[in-house]
């Protein structure tokens, strides 16, 4: 899975696509449990973005994404 920080949180690309189990079971949950550098991270209000010019992603990725083809993304909110 491919997780980057976003302003509010973090954005994952979905290299699967949206209809994955894991993506149906975070935004019916309405968020979920990130574990990054040895901390959990609690997010919340998931929301699929289709994003054909990948601007959430750092430069480098965004071209290995559009051979890809991913143009949906997962954002999530931080929980303070």
């Amino acid at each position: 899975m491919n997780v980057f920080r976003a302003a509010n949180g973090y954005v994952v690309a979905l290299t699967y696509g949206p209809d994955a189990d894991w993506v149906k079971n975070v935004l019916a949950a309405g968020g979920c449990q990130i574990e990054t550098r040895g901390q959990v991270v609690r997010t919340t209000q998931p929301r699929l973005v289709h994003d054909e010019r990948r601007t959430s992603m750092p430069f480098g990725v965004r071209q290995i994404l559009s051979v890809a083809g991913v143009t949906e993304f997962l954002f999530l909110d931080r929980v303070s």
